[in-house]
C-alpha cells in the first residue's frame, strides 16, 4: 500500500469515526430533551402560561407582558387572570408552524413552551415563516418597532428575519432544542448566525427561570440553556 493510500485510508478512518462520535453525542442530548417530557396538548393552555406565567412581570404601574421582537411593554388586559388582544400581543413559534415535522405530533410541536415567546402582533406577522439571519443594512419593522429587523438572505434571495440583540442566544438556543426534541434540521446559513448568538448573548437569569417553569408543567428541561457548551457537540444541527 502506497504512503498516499495510507494517509487517505487513515483520513477516512478518523473522519468517519468522527461523525459516528457526533452522532453519538447528537442522541445523547437529544435524550436529555425527552426526559420526563410530558407534552402539552392544549395550545390554549400553553398561551396562558406564557401571558399569565412565565413572561407576566409587574412593577409600581401594575401588570405587564414585554414582547421579545419590538421590545414593548403590554398592560392592557394583563394579568394573572386574563388573555390580553391577540391583534396586539400574540404568540410567537420560534420554529415556524408551517415548518414542523410531520412525522411528529402536531400538537407537541404547537403547545411546546420552549419555543413559545410574547410578540407583537405586527411583528409576528411579518417574521411569518422566515428564517432567522443578520443583516449589514436590514429595514427596521416600523417606527413602533425598531429593535428587529427583515432583509434579504443572500445564500437563497429569500426574506429573512433579524430579532433584537437581547433575544438572539434565546432564539438560538429555543431552535437548538426544537430541532434535536422533532428531529428537524436548521439550515446552515441560519445555524452560522445561530451559532454566534447563542455566544453573544449567554443565557441569564431569565432564561433560567423560564427554563425551570417550563420544567414543571412539562417536564422537561431545554439543555442547552443548563450547558450551552452543549452545542459544541453537535456538528451539525
Amino acid at each position: 500500500m502506497t504512503k498516499l493510500l495510507l494517509v487517505l485510508l487513515m483520513m477516512s478512518t478518523a473522519s468517519f469515526a468522527r461523525t459516528v462520535l457526533f452522532d453519538e453525542y447528537r442522541e445523547e442530548i437529544k435524550q436529555m430533551t425527552l426526559d420526563g417530557h410530558r407534552p402539552l396538548t392544549s395550545y390554549s393552555q400553553s398561551r396562558k402560561y406564557v401571558m399569565q406565567n412565565i413572561h407576566l412581570d409587574q412593577d409600581h404601574k401594575g401588570y405587564f407582558v414585554r414582547d421579545v421582537y419590538c421590545l414593548i411593554q403590554y398592560r392592557e388586559r394583563i394579568s394573572p387572570n386574563t388573555m390580553p388582544d391577540h391583534t396586539k400581543i400574540n404568540i410567537e413559534h420560534t420554529w415556524p408552524q408551517s415548518r414542523f415535522n410531520r412525522s411528529e405530533s402536531r400538537s407537541y410541536q404547537k403547545a411546546d413552551l420552549h419555543h413559545l415567546y410574547p410578540t407583537n402582533s405586527r411583528a409576528n406577522s411579518t417574521r411569518g415563516n422566515h428564517y432567522f439571519n443578520q443583516f449589514k443594512n436590514g429595514q427596521v419593522l416600523s417606527h413602533e418597532c425598531q429593535a428587529s429587523s427583515v432583509g434579504t438572505i443572500s445564500q437563497t434571495g429569500a426574506r429573512g428575519f433579524e430579532p433584537p440583540e437581547e433575544h438572539k442566544g434565546n432564539v438560538a438556543r429555543a431552535l437548538f432544542y426544537f430541532a434535536l426534541r422533532y428531529n428537524m434540521r436548521i439550515p446552515a446559513y441560519e445555524e452560522f448566525f445561530l451559532r454566534q448568538w447563542h455566544l453573544i448573548d449567554p443565557v441569564d437569569s431569565d432564561e433560567l427561570a423560564r427554563n425551570d417553569f417550563i420544567e414543571t408543567v412539562q417536564g422537561n428541561r431545554n439543555p442547552f440553556i443548563d450547558d450551552p457548551d452543549l452545542a459544541q457537540l453537535i456538528e451539525d444541527f
